[in-house]
């Protein structure tokens, strides 16, 4: 997100499909061989014993707590069922205090899905978050866990005015520079326009999904939208199935963050289709961090303190276990991050 205590956070959006081709050379639609890291294949994501994982959880503001370990407000997250975690980081963490964060999330059994927000609107400033993912004593924290880990390469980088050979550029160094370093999980790349132009991950994402030599990339759209009826939801997840585009909704919570509550967003929708087309998701924000952006106007904090059911409303609880399609009633944790085994 774009907002956040530090000033900082995320925002963003766009329409798409309901297919179950991939766009990966080579990757079926079935399950996946057991692997040492997660795969993309096709629109899907697998673990490294070829299950499935359909991603649901939640974003918190780990870097900004007092000691960037992520505890207590990890295995209050785990409380909902979450299967997954976005750890909200910058060049502020060091690699020891990474390292940390991403075992308490293990620990807690949630997949650590670890993003870096230095370069939030600013497609210019990816080569300064590469530098730290490519740094050797964070590439040792990288490999370290390796075989659960999820990296979301720059959070929301580039504002409206993103060109596609700039975007399809960037993104081609950057993810060539984080594989030269053997660092082989799936790599997530952000919409531009702060998170939300999907209408560029599904133009470039194809191409930059060639040139990774993995072909294990994940796109992620933030659906900072005004869109009270969930028709653009709808249009934009049916499109991107339909070209098997490995889609994850990295972002959204009740209200776009312009006009914060006169824009209100069909989160409910979301978790129908969703569910139906199979897309991940994780909703902004736990709330151990408060938010900055929309305070007094519908906040983007789940709930008050952090606290699993301490909720700031009934978006949250809705998200959270209320809703037929909610963490609690749609997440399924995969078995190797139950006991490690894949048996």
């Amino acid at each position: 997100m774009m907002g956040g205590t530090s000033g900082l956070g995320g925002v963003g959006g766009v329409a798409a499909g309901a297919g179950n081709g991939g766009l990966s050379p080579g990757g079926g639609t079935g399950g996946a061989s057991s692997s040492d890291t997660f795969q993309v294949q096709g629109r899907f994501l697998y673990d490294r014993c070829g299950e499935k994982v359909l991603l649901r959880g939640v974003n918190e503001m780990v870097v900004w707590t007092a000691n960037k370990s992520g505890t207590p407000a990890l295995g209050e997250i785990a409380k909902t069922g979450a299967n997954v975690v976005r750890i909200v980081w910058t060049s502020e963490g060091s690699a020891a205090e990474l390292d940390t964060a991403i075992g308490n999330a293990v620990a807690a059994q949630l997949i650590p899905l670890v993003e870096h927000h230095g370069a939030t609107g600013k497609l210019e400033d990816v080569p300064t978050v590469v530098s730290y993912w490519t740094q050797a004593d964070v590439v040792q924290v990288l490999l370290k866990h390796q075989k659960y880990l999820l990296l979301n390469i720059a959070n929301e980088a580039g504002d409206d005015k993103v060109t596609a050979d700039a975007f399809e550029s960037t993104y081609k160094s950057a993810v060539a520079a984080i594989r030269g370093q053997g660092v082989n999980v799936p790599l997530i790349i952000d919409a531009p326009s702060w998170g939300q132009d999907i209408d560029r991950l599904q133009a470039s994402g194809p191409v930059v999904l060639s040139a990774d030599p993995l072909h294990n990339l994940m796109f992620s759209v933030h659906m900072w939208w005004s869109d009270p009826d969930g028709a653009r939801v709808k249009q934009e997840l049916k499109q991107s199935a339909d070209m098997g585009l490995p889609l994850l909704v990295g972002e959204f919570a009740q209200h776009a963050v312009y006009l914060c509550d006169q824009s209100p967003f069909a989160y409910s929708v979301l978790l129908d289709e969703a569910q139906a087309l199979e897309v991940g998701w994780l909703v902004w924000s736990w709330g151990a961090v408060q938010n900055s952006d929309c305070k007094g106007m519908g906040p983007f904090d789940m709930t008050t303190d952090g606290t699993f059911g301490n909720w700031t409303g009934k978006w949250a609880s809705d998200v959270a276990v209320d809703h037929p399609h909610s963490l609690k009633n749609s997440s399924v944790r995969p078995k190797s991050m139950l006991g490690g085994n894949c048996e």
